[in-house]
């Protein structure tokens, strides 16, 4: 899903409606608001603009679909047909309707039985109308309401107005994204020494409050690996030394291709948080391979 997400871009995930009701896509994926809401309590999706949709007045569903009633019976049974009345009795009915059986004879009112030659003297052409077939009275103006999938129904203008949020991927996502194959190439490594990876992780911590781990391997070593491509982004390092905290059990090493200032090593305990500066450039994949079996030989 990381991917996903990263195929994104710089572009928006924006709610729309469908016949289920609001979701959200992304390169034709739906996503359910309840998986948005997820990404984005993990901090993966940002909040970037806002919608706003029309809902039952009763349920709040934005699964809504339009009905057309007949204003005489409230039938909903309506006909939409090109209409032509006839001037002299009144008679307004489909055009089909008065179309002549003769050749020299155009149209014939089906009423009087008299013959239309010209338009707008005979006859005139007041456009689409709608004909129930419950009472079959014609209408240019039927009733519309709404109803919802719940049953519900209700007049246009009294729908409640319901607000959703547009997301962008966050720089989360960015940095995973670019690295997730190394990560699970490490994995697979790994498991050739019979250590096993999990590869975008939840865990709950003391706290309850779940998090996205990148790399950990669990059991007796309960190793977390991150990997900051800026290692001077004061947040990235808030974020996790507030997860150290709340995963009081757990190591982590954080990988960056770059130095880092010495007053942000002074923000943490080093004991807990270990840093590894890739400065000879290998691969992420084997150099998290040869740190977690030198860990394992220190073990041992």
């Amino acid at each position: 899903m990381i991917l996903v997400l990263r195929s994104l871009g710089d572009g928006e995930i924006k709610p729309r409606i469908k016949n289920l009701g609001l979701i959200y896509e992304i390169n034709d994926m739906e996503l359910t608001l309840e998986k948005i809401n997820e990404y984005r309590e993990n901090e993966l999706l940002l909040p970037v603009s806002r919608y706003s949709y029309p809902a039952c007045s009763t349920c709040n569903s934005t699964a809504l679909h339009i009905i057309f009633e007949c204003p005489t019976c409230k039938g909903r049974m309506l006909t939409k047909h090109d209409m032509i009345v006839h001037y002299e009795c009144s008679y307004i009915a489909p055009a089909d309707e008065f179309k002549s059986n003769y050749a020299d004879v155009l149209y014939k009112c089906p009423k009087c039985g008299k013959q239309l030659s010209k338009v707008g003297i005979d006859y005139g052409r007041p456009g689409f109308g709608f004909r129930c077939e419950k009472c079959k009275f014609i209408t240019q103006y039927p009733v519309i309401r709404v109803e919802c999938d719940n049953g519900h129904t209700s007049n246009i203008y009294d729908l409640n107005m319901v607000i959703f949020e547009g997301y962008k991927v966050s720089d989360t996502v960015n940095n995973l994204a670019g690295v997730y194959e190394e990560l699970v190439t490490a994995a697979k490594m790994l498991k050739n020494y019979g250590l096993k990876a999990d590869v975008l992780c939840k865990v709950t911590g003391a706290s309850g409050a779940v998090h996205i781990i990148p790399f950990m391997l669990k059991d007796e070593m309960n190793l977390i690996i991150d990997y900051i491509p800026n290692p001077n982004d004061a947040m990235q390092w808030f974020k996790i030394i507030a997860r150290s905290i709340d995963l009081a059990n757990a190591l982590s090493i954080v990988v960056t291709d770059k130095p880092i200032d010495a007053h942000i090593l002074t923000t943490f305990n080093t004991s807990r948080i270990r840093v590894i500066y890739n400065k000879d450039g290998l691969r992420l994949s084997e150099l998290i391979v040869q740190e977690v079996l030198k860990m394992v030989e220190d073990q041992v």
